[in-house]
C-alpha cells in the first residue's frame, strides 16, 4: 500500500513539474517576444528613426548652406559690377558714360537725364537714366551691344522707337536703371581719383550676358530693318505680309503670303525665289505649318503660319 502511495506521488511529483516546465517555457516563449519587441528591437528602430531624422535635417542645412554660400558668391559678384556706393558720385559717373556712350554711337539732338536715386528697403539704390536722341538702326544696335558688353549692374527697361521722314532714321528713348549696392566701396571716404579709375575699369570689363560676343553677329538686325521706309515715307511692304496659308498643289506645298496692303497673294513653291519689298529670299523648305526661308547671303530664317514675315526666327547655322 505505501509502495503504491509512493509511486502515485513521484507521479504527481512529475506532472508537476512538466506543467511547471511547460508553463516556464510559455513564459519564456511569449515573455522573450515582449522583451524582443520592447526591449531590443524597440529601441533599435527609435534610434533608427532618429537616425534618419537627424540626416534629413543634416541634407537640409546642407541644401540650405549651400544656397547660402551660392548666394553669397552671387552677392559679391553684384557688388564688383555695382557702381560707387556713394549715390551722387555713382549717379555723376554713370551718366558721364552714358553720354560718352551717346557721342560714341553718334546719335543726333542726344540728350541724357537722371533722376533721383531711389532707396530699395535699405538693400540698395536705384538710379534711372533717359536717353533720347535720333539715330539709325544700326546705331541703336551699337548702342544696345555696348552697354550690354558692359560689365555693370544695369540694364534698359525700355526702348521706344518712333519711325521718321527721314529716310533710315528713327527717334528713340530708352529708359536705363543702374543699382548701387552698399558695400559697393565706400566712395565718400575715398580718394575721387581712385573711385573714378575703379568705375573706368569696371566699364572696360566685358559681360557674358550677351548672346553673341561680335557686333557683327547683328548684322541681321540692321538688314531686316522693320523700320525701314521707302521713298515718300511708305512702309516696307514686308511690315504687312503675313503666312496666310499653307496648301498641297498637284502633291507639291505652297505657302502662300499675303500683302495685307494691297491684298495681293504670292504663291511660292519650295526652291522658288521671291522679293517683298527690301527682302529677297527662297523657300527652302515647307514642312507641316512651317516655312524655312533661305536669304540670299545664306542665312535662314523659320515662319510659322500666322506669322508676319518680320517675325521670322532666325536659325542656326547647323539647321
Amino acid at each position: 500500500m505505501n509502495e503504491r502511495s509512493d509511486a502515485h506521488s513521484k507521479a504527481s511529483g512529475y506532472r508537476q513539474y512538466l506543467l511547471l516546465a511547460m508553463l516556464l517555457a510559455m513564459m519564456a516563449y511569449f515573455g522573450g517576444e515582449w522583451v524582443l519587441d520592447n526591449l531590443i528591437e524597440g529601441p533599435i528602430e527609435a534610434a533608427q528613426r532618429k537616425t534618419d531624422s537627424l540626416r534629413g535635417r543634416i541634407k537640409r542645412l546642407e541644401t540650405g548652406l549651400a544656397k547660402i554660400r551660392a548666394a553669397g558668391k552671387l552677392l559679391e559678384r553684384w557688388e564688383n559690377q555695382s557702381l560707387p556706393s556713394d549715390t551722387e558720385v555713382a549717379r555723376s559717373l554713370y551718366q558721364a558714360w552714358l553720354v560718352e556712350l551717346v557721342d560714341d554711337v553718334g546719335f543726333g539732338n542726344p540728350s541724357v537725364n537722371s533722376s533721383e536715386p531711389l532707396n530699395r528697403k535699405g538693400l540698395f539704390y536705384a538710379l534711372s537714366f533717359s536717353v533720347r536722341g535720333r539715330g539709325t538702326l544700326e546705331q541703336l544696335t551699337t548702342f544696345l551691344f555696348t552697354f550690354y558688353e558692359t560689365d555693370l549692374l544695369h540694364q534698359v527697361r525700355s526702348v521706344n522707337i518712333t519711325p521718321t521722314s527721314q529716310q533710315d532714321m528713327l527717334d528713340l528713348s530708352i529708359a536705363i536703371e543702374a543699382l548701387v549696392l552698399r558695400n559697393a566701396g565706400r566712395a565718400s571716404s575715398r580718394d575721387p581719383e581712385t573711385v573714378f579709375e575703379e568705375f573706368r575699369q569696371r566699364t572696360w570689363r566685358r559681360s557674358d550676358r550677351l548672346a553673341f560676343d561680335r557686333l557683327e553677329d547683328y548684322d541681321p538686325i540692321v538688314r531686316r530693318n522693320l523700320f525701314e521706309t521707302g521713298a515718300g515715307g511708305a512702309i516696307d511692304p514686308t511690315d504687312s505680309t503675313y503666312l496666310t496659308s499653307i496648301n498641297i498643289v498637284n502633291g507639291v506645298p505652297e505657302a502662300w503670303f499675303t500683302v495685307r496692303t494691297t491684298d495681293e497673294v504670292m504663291k511660292l513653291k519650295p526652291g522658288e525665289v521671291f522679293q517683298i519689298g527690301s527682302l529677297v529670299g527662297r523657300i527652302a523648305e515647307i514642312y507641316g505649318q512651317d516655312v524655312i526661308i533661305e536669304s540670299d547671303d545664306g542665312e535662314r530664317w523659320l515662319l510659322t503660319l500666322g506669322d508676319k514675315i518680320t517675325d521670322a526666327h532666325a536659325l542656326p547655322p547647323e539647321f
